[in-house]
């Protein structure tokens, strides 16, 4: 059997049908082991050991992931964590929203972005807010099909 998380795997894994069953569900601590390989594939140059100390980080600060799974993989995730803002009070932030190529477009990323909704409204948040890079306009086209609304620009600077 093909490895799920090999980017550079068989192109004729991309017709295959829509999954019979898709479970979304929090990370337990194994699927966690597993959220470098999928993140690689929005950050291919960041060192594994970089992710898992970040993650780890981020953790502690109550940064949390879903995730879809397919025919005992897990295909999909997305990180969220729970903020307070001046601007809008409570407000849920996704980050890290992957989904393996073979598995897109079976409806995967907008699984988790339910569950993310219904997660925000139960835990009392009033927004939800999300970055996009600039150039990925198909993300860009996804959460606005959603219904977000682009209302800023994310400023970075790098300091080393």
């Amino acid at each position: 059997m093909s490895d799920p998380y090999d980017t550079d795997a068989d192109d004729s894994l991309a017709n295959l049908p829509p999954p019979t069953a898709v479970a979304v569900v929090a990370f337990d601590e194994q699927d966690y082991q597993v959220l470098p390989r999928l993140f690689s594939l929005l950050e291919p140059a960041l060192p594994v050991a970089t992710v898992l100390e970040r993650m780890q980080l981020m953790r502690a600060e109550g940064w949390r992931c879903i995730g879809a799974q397919a025919e005992g993989n897990m295909v999909a995730m997305a990180g969220y964590s729970r903020r307070v803002h001046l601007f809008s009070g409570p407000a849920l932030y996704v980050e890290n929203v992957v989904v393996l190529p073979t598995w897109r477009t079976h409806g995967l990323g907008q699984a988790l972005m339910q569950w993310i909704e219904a997660h925000a409204r139960e835990t009392g948040c009033t927004k939800i807010t999300l970055d996009a890079y600039a150039v990925n306009l198909g993300a860009q086209a996804f959460y606005q099909r959603l219904g977000y609304d682009p209302r800023g620009v994310h400023f970075v600077k790098d300091l080393a």
